[in-house]
């Protein structure tokens, strides 16, 4: 599966496709993310079992939050990682769910996800992020 959405102009990467949906919440948004064994940035995790790695899960709610916030990818960028805990994989077919309660801290963003597959908590990541300029 193919997920087209729009990538500012100006952004400085061309990102690979880590979303599926998102969708505002109060206080925050959900987003979602198919686990697809044949995504072509997949290949070699692992070959035996295919596992989306925890970076990639950072980048999946980096750019569920891009969305969320101004409707392309590319406006924001990664200041910190305050923590990320890693509980279980997220393996081909699994549908990964974010639940995620966005703060402002000053001219940053602040993140707090709740990542999980099949009802099961897969990891919990708090990051920092501020709008490109």
């Amino acid at each position: 599966m193919t997920t087209t959405v729009p990538i500012r102009a100006d952004a400085r990467r061309l990102p690979l496709v880590a979303v599926d949906h998102v969708e505002a919440v109060e206080g925050g948004f959900v987003g979602r993310k198919k686990v697809v064994r044949d995504d072509p940035y997949l290949a070699g995790h692992f070959p035996s079992l295919t596992v989306y790695p925890g970076v990639f899960l950072i980048e999946s709610l980096q750019q569920m939050l891009e969305l969320h916030l101004d409707g392309a990818l590319g406006g924001v960028e990664l200041v910190e990682v305050g923590s990320a805990r890693f509980s279980r994989p997220a393996l081909a077919d699994d549908e990964v769910l974010f639940e995620v309660a966005v703060d402002r801290d000053g001219d940053r963003l602040v993140t707090k996800a709740t990542c999980s597959t099949r009802g099961q908590r897969c990891a919990r990541i708090v990051a920092t992020w501020r709008h490109r300029t």
